[in-house]
């Protein structure tokens, strides 16, 4: 079977990810069928198969990063029986196992600036934004999720601008531990239990 076909089943997504790593070294801006087609190692014509406009290949690439909160930090919350577990999955989210590498923080960062000046990445970020909350609800009233959101992004960004310091444990882990410990006083199992007392 001739290699290069149209349905090539695995082609579609090298292109994708391929975006991405341009997007990752070089911003949105960088983002060209060529460009792409080279790193994927994709002939030039199939570009426009799968994607027949640019900006539509940027916004579904743009979109498929929300699948990597899932294992980052969703999997870990779930299995978070104690106040304690969602600190720890909080921290590995920031600088353990299960964080982001600082060329996919430059890539969260590249959304977060377009999204200022272009709707349609505006909306992707909103829709990246919703499903982290959802994620946090189960350990948090939707007001606290809030904060731990802002907070996790936030450190995000303090790696990207400070490359060369590494984050002290101890310092991420305080502040979520304050917050943590504020929605184990909201949350409504909690406060359940509060009533049965």
């Amino acid at each position: 079977m001739r290699r290069g076909k149209p349905n090539d089943p695995g082609r579609r997504s090298r292109i994708l990810e391929a975006t991405l790593d341009v997007i990752k070294t070089d911003g949105i801006s960088a983002v060209s069928y060529r460009g792409v087609a080279a790193h994927a190692e994709v002939p030039l014509g199939s570009m426009t198969y799968y994607f027949p406009t640019l900006k539509g290949l940027i916004l579904t690439a743009l979109d498929s990063t929300r699948s990597e909160l899932e294992p980052r930090y969703a999997a870990p919350l779930r299995d978070a029986r104690t106040a304690a577990d969602v600190v720890d999955a909080l921290v590995d989210a920031t600088i353990g196992s299960t964080s982001p590498s600082l060329a996919d923080i430059r890539l969260y960062e590249e959304i977060r600036h377009r999204g200022a000046r272009d709707p349609d990445v505006a909306a992707v970020l909103q829709a990246v934004e919703d499903d982290s909350l959802l994620m946090l609800q189960p350990v948090a009233p939707t007001r606290i999720a809030l904060a731990i959101n802002a907070l996790l992004w936030g450190w995000w960004s303090h790696r990207l601008a400070h490359p060369d310091t590494s984050l002290d444990e101890a310092t991420v882990r305080g502040p979520y531990e304050a917050i943590v410990g504020l929605a184990a006083a909201d949350h409504p199992s909690h406060k359940k239990e509060q009533h049965r007392a």
